[in-house]
């Protein structure tokens, strides 16, 4: 990976050792352009090009299909994870007495949702992690007769734990039981497939991994399980209007664009799709490779100078949450050193957690190392 060509892609490099992927991810001079251009667009002719942009809503579900391996018509665009797994716990058509299970280890994203249902009389039932991960077995004693969905994230969004998804998804198949995925920490530099997964239900926002802005999100509905979601919101781009806006028809489109109520975040979905056709353009395989050697490699470089890292081994995914040593400066004071030596990471349940993406090399591991090492000296 000739990674001097990409970096120059990434116009944070020059600026900082950039490693809060898991938080935000900077825009490379490819997003930023398609966004600009846009915005340039609307800025000197309104909406005299708006043929256009509804083309590039196409492009759009077809690239996130190609990342995701999903088909174009079974992928929504909203606004970000949360909506999309909102939809999916406030759509499901729950009896009372049904249940769902989740675990331990999730963001509130995938946490929140599923918690409220107690008022429709689900049941949540949780994966309790073991020295921050689960297995495929923790699932299975949690599943019964009552049990509809399982909800996961890919991976985790403090420790990076990367669940088998694949596994999980063989489980629920054989339980007939509906998996449904947070993959915003996934989803742009770890391979998801979601058919081979047999994944129901997925979302992800585009400003962590797939670098791109905040506001703009895939959704994907399988086709076989669309019906099983009442949709939760409906205005005028989600039906059939029939070229009609007063008293029109009120039939949902086909495809997962039912889920599309309104007008969507263009700018942002310009900005998306010129970043997921990057990723692709680079190749999912390569920087999942790259990533986590480098977060590995970090990990192993933070046990040398006496952290704890949290991380699951061995590493596979771009997250690494270390624990300071013992009685060192706290960990407030760790990460505001690093953001003064030109380090970004975040402080997370108890770590600092590192995230770095492919572009990231082993010279910044060292900055970050001396800077950690130098403040344990002086404490």
């Amino acid at each position: 990976m000739d990674k001097s060509s990409l970096r120059d892609l990434f116009p944070v490099t020059k600026n900082l050792a950039y490693f809060n992927h898991a938080a935000l991810g900077p825009l490379s001079t490819r997003a930023y352009e398609a966004m600009e251009n846009f915005l340039r667009d609307q800025r000197d002719f309104g909406a005299l090009h708006w043929k256009a942009w509804y083309a590039e809503y196409v492009r759009l579900r077809e690239s996130a299909a190609k990342m995701t391996g999903a088909e174009p018509g079974e992928i929504a665009i909203l606004k970000n994870t949360s909506e999309g797994l909102s939809f999916v716990a406030e759509g499901f058509r729950w009896q009372a007495g049904d249940n769902v299970v989740t675990t331990d280890l999730e963001f509130p994203s995938n946490s929140t949702p599923w918690r409220k249902l107690d008022r429709r009389g689900v049941e949540v039932r949780v994966v309790q992690s073991h020295d921050g991960a689960f297995n495929v077995d923790d699932v299975e004693r949690c599943i019964d007769g009552r049990t509809r969905i399982v909800t996961v994230s890919a991976v985790a969004f403090h420790n990076g734990f990367a669940a088998d998804l694949d596994a999980i998804g063989e489980l629920c198949a054989a339980r007939n039981v509906l998996f449904c995925v947070d993959a915003i920490q996934a989803v742009g530099v770890l391979p998801i497939d979601v058919k081979r997964s047999k994944v129901a239900f997925l979302a992800a926002d585009g400003h962590k991994w797939m670098c791109a802005s905040e506001g703009a999100a895939i959704f994907f509905v399988a086709a076989e399980h669309r019906d099983k979601l009442e949709v939760l919101e409906n205005g005028w781009t989600n039906i059939e209007r029939k070229g009609k806006f007063i008293d029109c028809p009120i039939d949902l489109l086909p495809d997962a664009r039912r889920f599309e109520a309104g007008s969507l975040n263009t700018s942002g979905i310009y900005g998306l799709r010129a970043a997921i056709d990057l990723l692709l353009e680079i190749g999912i395989a390569d920087i999942s490779e790259e990533t986590t050697r480098i977060a590995a490699l970090l990990a192993d470089r933070l046990d040398d100078i006496g952290f704890r890292v949290a991380t699951p081994r061995p590493v596979r995914s771009g997250i690494v949450g270390a624990i300071p040593p013992s009685g060192d400066p706290t960990l407030l004071k760790w990460h505001r050193l690093l953001e003064e030596n030109g380090v970004v990471c975040a402080p997370r349940e108890g770590m600092l957690r590192f995230s770095p993406h492919f572009y990231n090399v082993e010279s910044e591991i060292d900055l970050i190392i001396d800077v950690l090492r130098g403040a344990a000296v002086r404490a």
